[in-house]
């Protein structure tokens, strides 16, 4: 018996979903609805949200098709003990995409696209225990990041150009115009087409079919590859007119196209299938949006809902023949109609739907595609007709091959109500849009396509357009996908032959990543290589790099008076300079040690000169300790000869890091000081730490953690170096 509790999550994404729909009249009517929270006033940060038609559609899916996915994943691993882990994964995620899509603030959008990168990286590594699982969420997680990087340096860059956050502010003003415009094109590409993977990103999203089917159907169908499209279409009055953005997003588009729907047809495996379609789907809208006229963006607007509604049908009807026939391999489906009609009636409007075939709202979408690409070039159309003359193929594969012919599996069954009712009422509301567009086109599409145009629209939506180019462009993607159908076995062997030969992102992006993995480790193994002299050296040659990078491109300005020198500083110089002498040349340890400490005596007394007592004495303690405790110590390490210490390099490092700090000590100096943080210490350490030792009461009130965290560190190493001592010879050979 399954647990009534699991089900709670979907009556939430119900309660929401209604919610949103009360909203529908208001928002679709133009009424955009605000909410913003100071939230890092001083950075100009708020937590902005926006409530418009496009927004409102996104809201209406991620809450609808989430309930009957919710409801699906509860029965569907109801004998699962991780089901409740799930389902609250799957709560997080429609949490952060729900906040995506209703971002008003840039850095707000930001923080929940990343939230849909870290939860779909949890999701598709769901089944952990198997290696692809862990790989390809992996895979899907640094893919997806880099992007978001990406993103985030486009949403930067506009910031600084524009001086706001907001991104409906972006929109009125433009973005075309700005001195930065390429390289933010460049950056807001990258992060849109890694999340909605476009080419050359294309390949995580099928290999993310790693993750349950439900988790499938969610992220890689309805919502998170459509994130990259979302912000594509919420950016494009900001970002289109320029002739760069046309031609990438039609460039990308065209290409992720035709190689989704290609490579659909050489998959035997349904749920693969479906995510080929889907890589063709979301280039279909990235091409839309790429032309960017007002027929193109219209289609887009529309075709979001479409794939929504019949791609999760699909995913959901093939979890039922996994869940039921023990297999998602269509060659060995075949014959399932009778035993499983509710799923046959799921598929076939699921199917129908992708296929373009009327009275689906399918078909309009198909035809309003054919009249956005029929405005701009021959090409582009042509390339939309192969690539829907191949949906029509996989259609059929995934809605007619398994249902019909000598039955495979007699024991099959259809699957429990709790997981029919979802891809049926999927696919009963593509059946009813479709029949009866104008529930949508003034309600909804009207008001989305005049938030991606900054226009007022007049939207018309009928299935019958009379015989006119996209009706017969339909009817040769039907003839053309019925040919393909019937040589659909020779054409999956033929691109099985191709596949080993084919130019393989997937294998590139492994090899890229071995690569990476061998440059770490010869670095690792460079640098931690056991020798403490070795860290020292490259930790102070990298201080003197920098240092000196600063000093050389921002220059430096030395004080104009000359410095005067007395007899007293000459001593204290020469008492350092023959300490560090002693210390590098002797070869006797104690007299290394001793040599040591008058190196730290005359710092201390450099202190006292300039009236610096707390600290000489601090420095003058911490000496004549490390000068005990070595001493010390050397009564229990071998009494190996001590061979002095002549390494030219480490020489030339420590000169050059000595002088840089001496010139940017002397910088300093020039410099005007800012005393307003010593007047707040004189000011505060007796009327508010009761200290009127000045220092002493910035280390214990006022920096009152650091100074523990110094405690705490000096602690642990003692406590190291008393078990080192302690240790016998054995163990610390280890």
């Amino acid at each position: 018996m399954t647990n009534p509790a699991r089900y709670f999550p979907a009556l939430v994404a119900a309660v929401l979903f209604v919610a949103f729909a009360r909203l529908w009249p208001g928002v679709t009517q133009g009424q955009s609805l605000v909410w913003v929270y100071p939230w890092l006033p001083t950075l100009d940060i708020e937590m902005a949200f926006r409530l418009d038609s496009l927004a409102l559609l996104f809201a209406l899916l991620i809450t609808g098709v989430g309930a009957m996915i919710l409801s699906y994943a509860a029965y569907y691993f109801a004998s699962d003990r991780r089901c409740v882990q799930l389902q609250w994964l799957l709560s997080l995620f429609a949490l952060s995409m729900l906040g995506l899509v209703l971002a008003d603030d840039a850095i707000t959008l930001f923080l929940f696209w990343e939230g849909t990168t870290l939860t779909s990286f949890l999701l598709v590594g769901f089944d952990h225990h198997l290696a692809k699982a862990r790989r390809n969420a992996v895979q899907a997680l640094l893919i997806t990041g880099m992007g978001g990087l990406a993103l985030l340096a486009a949403l930067i860059l506009a910031h600084l150009e524009t001086g706001t956050w907001r991104l409906s502010e972006w929109n009125a003003q433009g973005l075309q115009h700005l001195s930065m415009y390429p390289l933010i094109l460049f950056c807001l590409i990258i992060g849109c087409t890694t999340k909605s993977a476009q080419f050359p990103f294309h390949f995580w999203l099928p290999n993310a079919m790693a993750a349950p089917t439900p988790v499938s159907a969610y992220l890689h169908s309805a919502t998170m590859v459509k994130a990259g499209v979302y912000l594509l279409l919420r950016l494009s009055p900001a970002m289109s007119g320029e002739s760069a953005w046309h031609m990438t997003l039609i460039t990308l588009g065209g290409i992720t196209m035709l190689l989704g729907a290609l490579w659909a047809l050489r998959q035997v495996d349904l749920k693969l299938m479906m995510a080929h379609t889907t890589v063709m789907a979301l280039g279909a809208l990235v091409l839309l949006i790429g032309i960017g006229t007002e027929a193109a963006l219209l289609a887009a607007c529309v075709f979001i809902l479409v794939h929504a509604l019949y791609k999760a049908a699909l995913f959901l009807t093939v979890g039922m023949l996994d869940k039921k026939a023990g297999t998602r391999d269509v060659t060995q489906l075949s014959g399932l109609g009778r035993r499983m009609p509710l799923a046959w009636v799921c598929a076939a409007l699921g199917g129908l739907s992708m296929a373009g075939i009327p009275p689906l709202l399918g078909f309009l979408g198909k035809e309003l595609i054919y009249a956005g690409t029929l405005s701009a070039t021959l090409w582009v159309t042509l390339i939309a007709l192969i690539a829907n003359a191949m949906m029509v193929v996989t259609a059929l594969a995934v809605a007619w091959r398994p249902f019909t012919g000598q039955c495979s599996h007699p024991q099959a069954r259809d699957a429990h109500p709790m997981m029919v009712w979802g891809p049926l009422t999927l696919g009963l509301t593509a059946l009813v849009l479709g029949s009866i567009p104008n529930l949508i086109d003034t309600s909804l599409i009207n008001g989305m396509l005049s938030d991606v145009t900054l226009r007022p629209q007049a939207v018309d939506l009928y299935l019958w357009h009379g015989i006119n180019g996209p009706l017969l462009l339909s009817l040769a993607t039907y003839a053309l996908g019925a040919l393909l159908y019937w040589q659909w076995d020779r054409i999956r062997a033929v691109l099985s032959q191709h596949e080993t030969r084919q130019w393989n992102f997937d294998r590139l992006y492994q090899g890229i990543l071995d690569l990476a993995h061998r440059v770490a480790a010869r670095i690792t193994y460079g640098l931690q290589n056991g020798q403490v002299s070795s860290y020292l050296r490259t930790t102070f040659a990298g201080l003197a790099l920098t240092l000196w990078a600063g000093i050389l491109v921002t220059g430096i300005e030395l004080p104009d008076q000359t410095l005067a020198i007395g007899l007293a500083d000459v001593a204290v110089l020469l008492l350092g300079a023959v300490g560090v002498w002693v210390v590098v040349t002797t070869n006797h340890r104690m007299l290394a040690i001793t040599s040591l400490g008058a190196v730290g005596a005359a710092v201390s007394i450099v202190f006292v000169m300039y009236g610096a007592i707390d600290v000489a004495m601090t420095q003058l303690l911490v000496d004549t300790l490390m000068v005990v405790f070595i001493a010390l110590a050397l009564f229990k390490l071998p009494r190996v000869p001590l061979t002095p210490y002549r390494h030219w390099g480490a020489g030339i490092i420590a000169c050059a890091l000595g002088l840089a700090v001496t010139l940017g000590l002397l910088g300093v100096l020039h410099t005007p000081m800012d005393l307003s943080l010593a007047q707040f210490f004189g000011q505060n350490a007796l009327s508010k730490a009761f200290g009127q030792n000045v220092v002493n009461v910035i280390l214990v009130d006022f920096r009152a953690f650091d100074t523990l965290g110094e405690i705490a560190v000096v602690v642990i190493a003692a406590t190291a170096a008393i078990a080192v001592i302690r240790a016998k010879p054995q163990d610390r050979s280890l």
